[in-house]
């Protein structure tokens, strides 16, 4: 939300304020037993004002929030993407380093779904002879019997490595990768995290989720703010004070100037 829309909305709630305030005032005209009346008033007022000027800024906090601690903070944050090795990772990956605000991308692993296989028979045979088979896998994991996931050292060709298990796969066990899925981390500068995340192609990764501590600072945040409802609340406490003060200003005054008087009279007798 501009800065303009949120002073704009501010302001209109102040004049609201203002308003129950004055109303407040002309009760020596209007009479006591208007009391009832000015303090609801007051209150139905406040919730208005906070319903419609309030709250769309509150729900607006965590993005103003993450503002301030994308100033304060400046450690990168990561931004984690999944995308299929059918498409030319390697150039994704070089391209997305020419983006601003980039510091890094990696793949990191690759989620293999194969026909259905014997587990028991398989899995150490996989877990142990692909890593020696391929030197960019670091470690395969068989969660189950019909899924591999390997993990990947830095720098390698994750395209190539996933048609050359299938190819080993087919060949060994008569086991065919079905669908592979390969995520990505993009190490990116706090203030660039939403610029980057739109220039990504749409039609070729899917987000994830974004980890950093911009973004820790922000779910904790999120989690001691109290509900819409409840602001809507307070802003129709704040208007029912507000009409509290303006009924009783000429009291409140008149207590001051008292309490005023006296101090003066307990200074000059010391």
């Amino acid at each position: 939300m501009d800065v303009l829309v949120v002073i704009i909305m501010l302001v209109l709630f102040i004049f609201m304020m203002v308003f129950v305030f004055s109303t407040a005032l002309l009760t020596p005209m209007i009479g006591k037993r208007n009391l009832i009346f000015v303090l609801s008033l007051g209150f139905i007022v406040g919730l208005v004002g906070g319903a419609f000027f309030i709250a769309p800024l509150y729900d607006d906090m965590p993005d103003m929030a993450r503002s301030v601690f994308t100033i304060s903070t400046g450690s990168p944050e990561i931004i984690h993407i999944n995308m299929s090795t059918d498409n030319d990772i390697n150039t994704f990956i070089s391209d997305t380093k020419k983006l601003n605000g980039v510091k890094d991308v990696k793949c990191i692993k690759i989620t293999l779904r194969t026909n259905s296989f014997n587990i028991t028979d398989w899995k150490d045979t996989l877990e142990e002879r692909i890593p020696v088979l391929e030197a960019g896998v670091k470690e395969v994991q068989v969660t189950n019997n019909e899924t591999i996931v390997l993990v990947l050292n830095q720098n390698t060709d994750p395209t190539q490595i996933v048609k050359n298990i299938d190819n080993w796969l087919k060949l060994v066990g008569g086991m065919e990768i079905l669908t592979n899925i390969a995520e990505l981390e993009i190490t990116v500068d706090p203030a660039q995290v939403d610029t980057v995340s739109d220039q990504l192609p749409q039609d070729q990764v899917v987000i994830n989720n974004v980890t950093g501590p911009v973004e820790d600072q922000i779910n904790s945040f999120k989690k001691n703010l109290p509900d819409r409802t409840s602001i809507v609340l307070i802003c129709g406490l704040i208007g029912l004070i507000v009409g509290s003060l303006g009924l009783f200003i000429d009291s409140i005054s008149q207590m001051w100037d008292q309490m005023k008087l006296w101090l003066t009279l307990r200074r000059r007798k010391k």
